[in-house]
């Protein structure tokens, strides 16, 4: 059996919402800078001490029943602190009258808010009105970060719940920016050219839907002047979604971002970014492009250095833009204000 076969027979259709970047249009709004001063691993001790111990006892059962989740809520915790920073603004649902940043295009394919649910009751069944949703949604994606095989990290505490969710504020990277675009873009949240390399490899699980990467499929061998695609991949990518004709998200396939380990975990992804066996545009330039070739290379080469580091980087991200002290509230309920 050769490897590209391998490889087809596992590019399988992923539930609708596994990616980590969606279609979006790049803008230059900037949330605040990463602000923690005040967060505290301890910050729970005298309102609920067994905080992180019940996030991590409800993330093993729910990953045991499906797998998928953890990838999700990693991608979760990216779309909540990239836009206004770490405040939980992703969870809040729309409303009559009142939109929300989960009715912005990026965001509709978003899932894990049942998940955050379920694991908020349980911290209010525990200590009621002690634990944010912000918290609650760091401690879940650190844990499925540890259950994906990575390393565990240091969660400090005390965010506070935003209430303030504006679909137009929603301004992610789209799968098709241009790298340049896309390194200012988290240049401006903090993060050099080395961590948003890191933060790429977010990709090495979870998935993208065709309608994401189809126009390098079709634009000729190197995807309409975008970097190259092995063209092996290629041919078996153009079986799997077919034609130029974008699909709706409910019947357009996904395929992993690394199908070999696609729920672990590990480097294999940056090992696919040098054989030219990436599906988004933007992780491919980083390949070659000059501020971030050589960490893609380290980390192609180096799999407990991208380990190590991803977690270092998911601990960074998790603390962007939070909201302390008397500011915003602590929600009942994740998906809606408490007034």
């Amino acid at each position: 059996m050769t490897a590209t076969s391998i490889v087809l027979r596992r590019l399988l259709p992923l539930p609708a919402v596994v990616q980590f970047l969606a279609a979006a249009t790049l803008l230059t709004t900037t949330p605040p800078l990463p602000a923690a001063d005040a967060l505290d691993e301890g910050y729970y001790a005298a309102t609920c001490p067994d905080a992180a111990s019940i996030v991590r006892a409800a993330m093993e059962r729910l990953h045991y029943n499906d797998p998928t989740l953890a990838p999700a809520l990693i991608r979760l915790l990216f779309h909540d602190c990239l836009v206004r920073g770490c405040d939980a603004s992703v969870l809040v649902s729309p409303a009559p009258g009142r939109a929300s940043e989960r009715a912005a295009v990026p965001n509709h394919t978003l899932r894990g808010f049942n998940a955050v649910d379920a694991v908020k009751r349980d911290l209010e069944s525990a200590c009621p009105g002690a634990v944010s949703c912000a918290d609650a949604l760091a401690l879940m994606a650190r844990d499925a970060v540890a259950l994906l095989g990575g390393d565990d990290y240091a969660v400090p505490l005390g965010r506070r719940d935003g209430t303030v969710s504006n679909p137009w504020e929603v301004d992610l990277p789209a799968p098709f920016s241009k790298l340049d675009d896309a390194l200012a873009y988290f240049a401006a949240r903090g993060f050099g050219a080395e961590e948003t390399v890191v933060l790429f490899g977010a990709h090495t699980v979870g998935g993208a839907h065709c309608g994401s990467f189809r126009y390098r499929l079709t634009g000729g061998p190197n995807g309409g002047g975008g970097p190259a695609m092995d063209d092996a991949l290629r041919c078996e990518l153009l079986q799997t979604c077919g034609g130029a004709a974008e699909q709706g998200l409910d019947t357009d396939p996904a395929v992993f971002f690394d199908p070999d380990t696609p729920f672990a975990v590990d480097n294999n992804y940056y090992k696919q970014i040098v054989a030219n066996r990436t599906l988004l545009q933007v992780d491919q330039e980083a390949a070659a492009h000059p501020a971030t070739a050589a960490h893609v290379a380290y980390y192609a080469a180096n799999p407990d250095a991208f380990v190590s580091r991803f977690s270092e980087v998911m601990a960074k991200l998790s603390n962007v833009g939070v909201i302390e002290g008397d500011a915003g509230e602590v929600r009942k309920v994740c998906s809606r204000y408490n007034t």
